[in-house]
């Protein structure tokens, strides 16, 4: 009877740690192909355009990291950044820890995030006094992922 016991228990754990675990639909690396911000409904493209570079983020777990190196009017910068974050529905946020601009460190962004296929959408809105999205007033980051 205990040998019974032992080799089901031995074999419920071996079957639990065997189960794929659940990811999310955004987690690999994905590359930066697009910047635009809108402003009472005119649309201007940073990137490409103003910015000449590239820059690539990956999601896994409940991290996130992105990388990049920008140049603008000949002014080279290293874009980087690692932290936290949460999904729910298309209701994103992420929790910097680290960034290369040092106040954006601790903070948490707010945004949406609409997933299609292979494109992910990043949708920044600013924020009217009361902290409430802007509908008129944002940018997006249009990513493609990179692996399958």
């Amino acid at each position: 009877m205990k040998r019974n016991i032992c080799l089901s228990l031995v074999i419920v754990i071996i079957a639990v740690s065997c189960t794929p675990k659940k990811t999310s639909s955004i987690e690999g690396a994905w590359q930066l192909i697009q910047t635009q911000s809108v402003a009472n409904g005119k649309t201007e493209t940073n990137y490409p355009g103003v910015l000449v570079g590239s820059e690539y983020k990956t999601w896994a777990g409940k991290n996130f990291m992105f990388v990049g190196r920008w140049t603008e009017n000949s002014i080279v910068t290293d874009n980087y950044g690692f932290g936290t974050y949460t999904l729910d529905g298309n209701d994103y946020s992420e929790t910097i820890l680290y960034h290369f601009n040092k106040p954006y460190e601790g903070q948490t962004i707010k945004m949406k995030l609409e997933y299609k296929n292979d494109t992910i959408f990043q949708i920044y809105h600013r924020l009217d006094t009361l902290g409430n999205p802007d509908e008129k007033v944002y940018s997006v980051e249009k990513y493609v992922r990179l692996n399958k």
